[in-house]
């Protein structure tokens, strides 16, 4: 479901998630973020892309790395809630 790795960006080797949600009704339902570099501010920025929708249509979203880094503070905050809750249920 979470695959993680690096991918060539012009010579650099960045890194990427890619998020599957796919399933038997829906087969491209995979979400890629890809870090890159901004050579004039020095700061990564993150590329969303989502595989099921034509570019045309619904082109690639950027993140600036202060708000990945926001994101990332909401999901860790929500993991700790499910890892609590499920240590309590264990017990």
């Amino acid at each position: 479901m979470i695959e993680t790795g690096q991918y060539d960006h012009y010579g650099t080797e960045e890194d990427y998630i890619t998020i599957n949600l796919a399933d038997k009704k829906h087969k491209n339902r995979v979400i890629d973020i890809l870090k890159s570099s901004n050579m004039l501010t020095g700061e990564h920025e993150f590329t969303i892309q989502a595989q099921w929708s034509k570019g045309k249509f619904h082109p690639d979203m950027v993140m600036k790395e202060s708000d990945f880094l926001e994101f990332a503070e909401a999901v860790n905050e929500l993991a700790k809630k499910i890892k609590e809750r499920q240590e309590s249920s264990e017990s």
